[in-house]
């Protein structure tokens, strides 16, 4: 009888973890699926186009995709995801039209997202077991936790975006670099270097996971040569360095082909982040490393999240094990390299996120001398999570919700008297007019005119003018430092002191219950999925 027992505790004491990894992941992909077709059947993210679309093109012109703005790896996985659903048209007897002659067919777009829901799913898991391998199960279903609940990566999870494909591939090779750390296998050393080349390939700033792959064959205490000599001439060594090269090349070929292109448009790309900028986005953003912590990261997970992620790393700098080490291989080159960019969008630090939510969950490893501050310890950490839970649910919320910009639209067309001439600013950030309604320009009495500023509009004089916060937010944040009199023209004109007045506003902030969770000033690319929309109406 004590036997059953004992087998049947074991037995309940391996599978609660197991049943809480479902149930997380479960989550983590529900959260990323709800909301995937945001938008339909407009597309407003900006960046989505540009790897779809290039995608499409290699139906008309092979496989060379001509431009290395980003590597190949992430395109010919859309390609080919787009071939089978082509073929399985045809299939069907659906007489379909060739791809690359419908680009902004939506099916394309949601495939994208899909990709990017998926493997968002995907590296909540690889959390757990990278976590499982560097430092305990509860640690590891902590970690997984924090990265299904993060709103950063969860919201661009539901983008046909290469951020949270490549931090997937980032994490992958992260595993088998911690697995290598424990044990010197060849097998490890070739899967870490070949998730490492994909993630290359996928993202350049991916090649940044050679370093915990280095850092765990120099860390290793066990089943390696010893000195440092024999480990630099170690064989294994190499193989999982020439397997990093050889996956980069054959998931961008044409990168050898084309090298002298291929350097060209490295170039560009690198003078674009570190030297020419983004509009007035990121003007006074230095010192990039302080912009990074206080503002990045506090608005990827928000205070409770920031807070548990400091934590988190300070707890691991104090205890400098050698699992700490190798977070630290990755986390500190990766914070150098998107700190020193002029351009740091919020989605460059979704890389970081998973090494953050495995310090903030390892929290949960602490014990105190007595027994009381560790259940007080544990129990604010539970309360934190679960507030985090709640603000994922809210986040999701929005994405689940009609857009605004189709909000504004129906109203628009709905509402107002006809004729009517309509008014939109161009926004100074990127987004050209996708942040505003998607008017119907054939609409009987409608006239839709576009301005480059606010105050040509107020020249010609519409009857109804429609701003949304990505025309004003940056000038006001900036006031002198960018222009002065347009900052004190848009407070006047949002006041109504400029002959407008606002009649319509269309907004979906994260809520829950009675609590606004999307912070004052949330990041550029953290609210291409809900501009605040307002219209005025000319007094």
């Amino acid at each position: 009888m004590q036997t059953r027992a004992k087998t049947g505790g074991n037995t309940a004491s391996v599978k609660w973890p197991i049943v809480c990894l479902l149930l997380i992941v479960a989550f983590a992909f529900a959260v990323r699926i709800i909301g995937l077709r945001f938008g339909f059947p407009y597309l407003f993210h900006p960046d989505e186009p540009t790897a779809v679309k290039r995608a499409l093109l290699f139906f008309r012109d092979g496989l060379n995709p001509h431009w290395f703005g980003m590597p190949s790896f992430y395109l010919y996985l859309l390609h080919f995801s787009y071939l089978a659903y082509y073929k399985a048209e045809v299939l069907l007897g659906l007489s379909p039209v060739l791809p690359h002659l419908q680009p902004d067919r939506l099916p394309f777009y949601l495939i994208g997202r899909i990709w990017s829901a998926l493997l968002g799913t995907g590296t909540v898991l690889l959390v757990y077991l990278t976590g499982k391998r560097l430092y305990s199960a509860i640690a590891a279903l902590a970690a997984a936790f924090l990265i299904a609940v993060i709103p950063l990566h969860l919201i661009h999870s539901h983008y046909a975006t290469v951020d949270v494909p490549v931090t997937f591939l980032i994490t992958l090779s992260f595993f088998f670099s911690a697995s290598l750390l424990r044990k010197r296998r060849l097998k490890y050393y070739l899967l870490a270097g070949g998730a490492a080349g994909l993630a290359a390939a996928t993202k350049y700033n991916g090649i940044f996971t050679i370093f915990p792959f280095l850092a765990a064959h120099f860390l290793r205490e066990r089943g390696g040569e010893k000195g440092l000599g024999r480990r630099i001439g170690d064989p294994y060594l190499f193989f999982g360095l020439g397997m990093a090269a050889l996956t980069f090349v054959v998931a961008t070929p044409y990168s050898i082909i084309e090298l002298s292109r291929f350097l060209q448009d490295l170039a560009t790309q690198s003078h674009y982040l570190i030297s020419s900028g983004h509009g007035p986005i990121f003007i006074d953003t230095k010192p990039g490393a302080l912009y990074q912590i206080r503002y990045t990261l506090y608005y990827a997970g928000g205070a409770v999240f920031w807070v548990m992620a400091i934590a988190g790393l300070i707890y691991g700098l104090r205890r400098r094990r050698n699992s700490d080490w190798l977070i630290l291989s990755w986390v500190i080159p990766y914070f150098i390299l998107i700190s020193i960019p002029v351009v740091k969008f919020s989605r460059f630090f979704i890389p970081m996120l998973p090494f953050l939510s495995l310090w903030a969950g390892r929290l949960l490893e602490i014990k105190f001398k007595l027994p009381l501050p560790t259940r007080l310890f544990r129990t604010a950490w539970i309360l934190s999570s679960v507030w985090l839970l709640l603000q994922a649910i809210a986040f999701t919320g929005v994405l689940a919700r009609t857009d605004p910009r189709i909000e504004a639209k129906i109203w628009l067309e709905e509402n107002l008297p006809r004729p009517s001439r309509i008014g939109l600013i161009k926004t100074e950030t990127g987004l050209i007019f996708l942040d505003d309604p998607p008017l119907d320009r054939n609409s009987p009495g409608l006239v839709v005119e576009q301005y480059n500023r606010l105050l040509p509009a107020l020249n010609r004089h519409p009857q109804y003018i429609i701003a949304t916060d990505f025309d004003y937010r940056q000038i006001l944040r900036l006031k002198e430092l960018y222009d002065q009199k347009r900052c004190d023209r848009w407070n006047k004109f949002l006041v109504g002191d400029l002959g407008y007045q606002k009649i319509k506003e269309f907004n979906t902030p994260p809520i829950f219950l009675w609590f606004s969770l999307g912070g004052k000033f949330p990041p550029h690319d953290m609210l291409y999925n809900r501009p605040r929309i307002t219209i005025f109406q000319a007094q």
